[in-house]
C-alpha cells in the first residue's frame, strides 16, 4: 500500500457498474501498509457491495483498475516497432507503408525522408544508430529517438 501514497487507487466492478477512486494517502492512514489483495474486501464494503469476497457463489467482482498505458508500463511491454528497432532493423527491412519519424527531447517531431537517408548512410544502416546522427533544427542537439509508424489508409 505504501507505493500508492500520493496516488489514486481506482476500483471497478462491471457487474455492479461501479468505478470509484480512493485517495492513496487516506487509505494508507486508515489501513496502514496492508497488502493490496487484502484491502480489496474493505474497498468493496466502502463502495457499498454486499456480495462476499470469499466463498463459491455470487462473489464480489470488484478489482483494481489500471489504464492500458499503466498496465503496459508496469509489465514492461514495448511496441512491435520498438522491438524491431531494438533487434537491429535496417532501413532495407522497412516496408513501403512504414514511415520513420524523429522525436527530439525538446518536443519537436519530424518525418524523415527515407530515400535521402538511404543515400546518406546506406540501406544497411540500423535504425537505432540513426538517432545519434540526427541533428534537431530547433535545439541543435543530437538527442532524437527514431520511431516507425504506418501510413494512414
Amino acid at each position: 500500500m505504501s507505493e500508492y501514497q500520493g496516488k489514486k487507487v481506482t476500483v471497478i466492478c462491471e457487474e455492479c457498474e461501479v468505478l470509484h477512486h480512493f485517495d492513496g494517502d487516506e487509505l494508507f492512514g486508515k489501513h496502514g501498509d496492508a497488502s493490496m489483495p487484502e484491502l480489496l474486501g474493505e474497498l468493496a464494503k466502502a463502495v457499498g457491495c454486499d456480495r462476499p469476497k470469499k466463498g463459491y457463489y455470487n462473489l464480489c467482482r470488484l478489482f483494481y483498475y489500471r489504464r492500458l498505458d499503466e498496465w503496459v508500463r508496469q509489465r514492461g511491454y514495448i511496441s512491435r516497432e520498438q522491438h524491431e528497432i531494438e533487434l537491429g532493423k535496417r532501413l532495407a527491412d522497412l516496408r513501403e507503408w512504414e514511415v520513420l519519424k524523429a522525436v527530439c527531447q525538446c518536443g519537436r517531431r519530424a518525418k524523415l525522408n527515407r530515400k535521402a537517408l538511404e543515400r546518406q548512410v546506406g540501406t544497411n544502416a540500423r535504425i537505432k544508430d540513426l538517432a545519434a546522427k540526427l541533428h534537431c533544427k530547433e535545439c541543435k542537439r543530437y538527442a532524437s529517438v527514431v520511431e516507425i509508424s504506418s501510413l494512414p489508409r
